[in-house]
């Protein structure tokens, strides 16, 4: 088969069942070709996708008969898949290099896998989002410091951003907000602080698709969102401590025990109070601490008792791996090695990235109930 062979039975094709079967028959016609020419051939057989597609997170049809072929691989090779496109789509290749290193990598783990497994693999490819490839330049990366002196200096742009999601409210066209947003990124002077207000921006969006999820699902469901049978203990127990969480999310083991902070690290303000989050040592375990900060927040600002407050709340908290103690919000280091620098030691910055994110999250889910 040449490829205008197969480009004709695209053409024709419905669903990702079709789809699945020209992966098996494209594999073996990649094999067939010179090794120079692999790489051209694939990127052709990805950009397909959007072409005569119209693929958009998962919009194809898919059969019963292939969902459970799916299924038996998944463990098997989904994550394999997943993994090597995480790596390297972020080394902002050359689109040609991109594919040449992805169908390398398959040839060099697959070696004896089947033609059908082999399918299956270029098809999770076919699935993932970030098909088809783009040649973008490499991420910006700024650390927390200068994450927190660019946002201090173009504070004006971010209060007038929080102002055009303000008016956005009004029904306003998204094309009336975005156009704010252009002006505004057109007002700063270079990459970095382009980028910064981008963040926010991103950060707003989120916040408002989310409340629209949450009312959609208000909607669903009643005025309330009730709380999974066992997710939480009684909220009408008058003698906690304002708290609504339940034995899944919070740990008292370590309360009585001696803590030690080993280590302070400023993070960038929330809700216009600056964040210290703690590395603390009870027992013999290690903990990053918000030290209590977010719940006197979170108290000020909603009912701390009502049901779908404490149903956001948990989700959160089990979303980012945080659990409670006592008045704090912590994230436990499972391997600690006595390296509290959190630029030198992997699970020190993840966990803080998590811990920022959880409590931030949770003090501007206040949009949610405006």
């Amino acid at each position: 088969m040449n490829s205008n062979d197969l480009m004709e039975q695209i053409r024709s094709a419905k669903g990702l069942s079709d789809y699945y079967e020209f992966c098996k028959v494209v594999y073996q016609f990649i094999l067939e070709q010179q090794p120079d020419e692999r790489p051209g051939v694939l990127a052709w057989f990805f950009q397909l996708k959007h072409e005569y597609y119209g693929y958009r997170n998962g919009n194809m049809p898919l059969s019963k008969d292939l969902s459970d072929q799916l299924n038996d691989h998944s463990n098997k090779f989904k994550n394999l898949i997943r993994g090597l496109i995480d790596f390297f789509s972020i080394k902002g290749y050359p689109e040609k290099l991109y594919y040449q290193k992805l169908w390398d990598s398959l040839e060099t783990l697959l070696p004896d896998a089947t033609l059908e497994e082999k399918g299956v693999c270029l098809l999770y490819v076919f699935m993932d989002d970030r098909t088809p490839y783009y040649e973008l330049p490499v991420s910006l990366q700024l650390s927390n410091d200068k994450f927190k002196e660019i946002s201090d200096s173009i504070k004006l742009s971010i209060q007038q951003l929080d102002f055009a999601f303000g008016l956005s409210k009004n029904q306003r066209r998204k094309s009336e907000l975005t156009s704010q947003v252009v002006h505004l990124l057109e007002g700063l002077s270079n990459f970095e602080d382009k980028s910064v207000l981008l963040v926010y921006f991103l950060n707003r969006y989120e916040e408002i698709w989310n409340d629209i999820k949450t009312k959609e699902d208000r909607n669903k469901t009643g005025n309330s969102i009730k709380p999974e049978p066992g997710e939480m203990s009684s909220v009408e127990d008058k003698n906690k401590d304002t708290t609504f969480l339940p034995v899944s999310t919070q740990d008292d083991s370590d309360m009585s025990k001696p803590m030690e902070i080993i280590a302070n690290y400023q993070y960038p303000s929330i809700n216009k109070n600056e964040y210290d989050f703690v590395l603390i040592k009870k027992g013999e375990n290690i903990f990053l601490s918000d030290q209590g900060k977010t719940l006197k927040q979170l108290d000020e600002i909603f009912e701390l008792s009502e049901p779908d407050v404490i149903k956001n709340l948990v989700a959160i908290l089990k979303h980012y791996g945080a659990i409670k103690q006592g008045n704090e919000f912590v994230i436990k280091i499972d391997n600690w090695n006595g390296n509290i620098n959190e630029y030198e030691n992997n699970d020190i910055k993840q966990g803080l990235l998590s811990l920022f994110s959880c409590v931030s999250f949770m003090l501007n889910m206040k949009i949610f109930y405006v």
